[in-house]
C-alpha cells in the first residue's frame, strides 16, 4: 500500500493513500520532482491505464477505492515514468489520425505535427485524376506505420508500399496493419531508401511518394530530452552531420519512382524548409512547390509534383 505523510502538529502520522483522488496526488508530485512534463496528464493517463478506463471517469470517482495490485501496478509504471521512458512505451499505445497504434522501443513514437503530412496527401487525393483508380502509396522509413496505415485506411483505393532499414520497425508495422485490418493492401519491405522497392515496383508508376526521414542534426542529438535521446530509436531520428542527407537522396531519386505530376510529400524539420525547397528546385524535375505550417505557425511539409 502506497503511503502518504500528512503534516499536523507531530509530523508523525501516516495516512493510507488508496482513492483515486489522493494516488493521483502522490503521482503528480513525484513526477514534478523529476521534472516530468505535463504531470497531469501523465498521472492520470497511467491510472487510467491501469484501471482500464477513461480517464474522464477517474474525475468523476475520485473517492473511488483502489485495490492494492492495481496501486502496486501503478506505483511500477510511475516509476518507469520519473526515469524519463516515454508514456507512450509504457502504455505501448499512440493515437495517430483518431487511430489506436501499438508502439514500442522498436520504432518512433508517431508525432501529432506528422498529421499535417497526411492531411496533405489526403486533400490532394481528393482530385479527380485518383477517383476512378489505384493510387499507388510509396512511404519511405515506415516506422511504425502511422503514415503508411492512415493513408491506407483513409483511401479506400491506395495500395500501399512501405520500406524501412529496421527489421524491429517493419515487425511493429505490420502489427499495426493486422490491428486495423489492411494487410492485403499494404507491403512492407525491409531495405535502404528506393533500394526496397527495387522488385516490388516500376520505375514511373508512383502516385505519391511520402517520408517523414531522420531530420536530426548530429549536433542537435545530444541536446534532446532524455525521453528521446535515451529510449527512441537513434537511426530514425538523426539524419547525418546537418540532418539533411536523407532528403538530398529522397529528392534526387523520387522524380525516376512518380508518374509525371505525381506527389513527392516530405516532412520537414521548421528551420530546413528554405534549403530542401532549394534542393527540390536545383534538381529541376519538381513543380508547384508548397510549403504547408502546422498549427503552430511553424513550416513542417513540403509538397512537390513531378513535371
Amino acid at each position: 500500500m502506497l503511503t502518504l505523510l500528512v503534516k499536523n502538529k507531530n509530523m508523525r502520522d501516516i495516512k493510507k493513500i488508496n482513492t483515486i483522488r489522493n494516488i493521483l496526488k502522490w503521482a503528480i508530485s513525484i513526477l514534478k520532482e523529476y521534472d516530468i512534463e505535463s504531470p497531469e496528464i501523465n498521472a492520470d493517463t497511467l491510472l487510467a491505464y491501469v484501471l482500464s478506463c477513461d480517464r474522464t471517469k477517474l474525475y468523476t470517482n475520485p473517492d473511488k477505492i483502489v485495490k492494492d495490485n492495481a496501486i502496486n501496478k501503478y506505483k511500477e509504471l510511475i516509476n518507469k515514468r520519473k526515469r524519463h521512458i516515454p508514456l507512450q512505451y509504457i502504455t505501448r499505445h499512440a493515437e495517430f489520425m483518431s487511430l489506436d497504434f501499438v508502439v514500442d522501443e522498436r520504432a518512433l513514437i508517431p508525432r501529432p505535427e506528422t498529421e499535417i503530412l497526411v492531411e496533405t496527401v489526403l486533400s490532394k487525393a481528393q482530385s479527380k485524376i485518383f477517383s476512378n483508380k489505384t493510387i499507388i502509396i510509396m512511404d519511405i522509413g515506415t516506422g511504425s506505420g502511422n503514415i503508411a496505415v492512415s493513408l491506407t485506411m483513409n483511401l479506400k483505393n491506395a495500395e500501399t508500399y512501405a520500406s524501412d532499414i529496421s527489421k524491429e520497425a517493419l515487425t511493429v508495422a505490420r502489427t499495426n496493419a493486422q490491428r486495423h485490418e489492411i494487410v492485403d493492401r499494404i507491403h512492407l519491405l525491409q531495405g535502404d531508401i528506393f533500394g526496397a522497392f527495387d522488385s516490388q515496383l516500376e520505375k514511373g508508376c508512383v502516385d505519391f511518394i511520402v517520408s517523414n526521414p531522420p531530420y536530426v542534426s548530429e549536433s542537435e542529438w545530444n541536446k534532446l530530452e532524455p525521453e528521446i535521446r535515451e529510449h527512441e530509436p537513434r537511426e530514425a531520428l538523426v539524419g547525418g552531420k546537418d540532418g539533411l542527407c536523407f532528403y538530398k537522396q529522397i529528392i534526387n531519386e523520387a522524380t525516376d519512382w512518380l508518374k509525371p505530376k505525381g506527389y513527392l510529400v516530405l516532412e520537414v524539420e521548421e528551420t530546413q524548409a528554405t534549403t530542401i525547397v532549394k534542393f527540390m528546385e536545383m534538381e529541376g524535375r519538381y513543380m508547384y512547390i508548397e510549403v504547408i505550417k502546422d498549427l503552430q505557425g511553424k513550416e513542417r511539409v513540403i509538397s512537390a509534383r513531378r513535371k
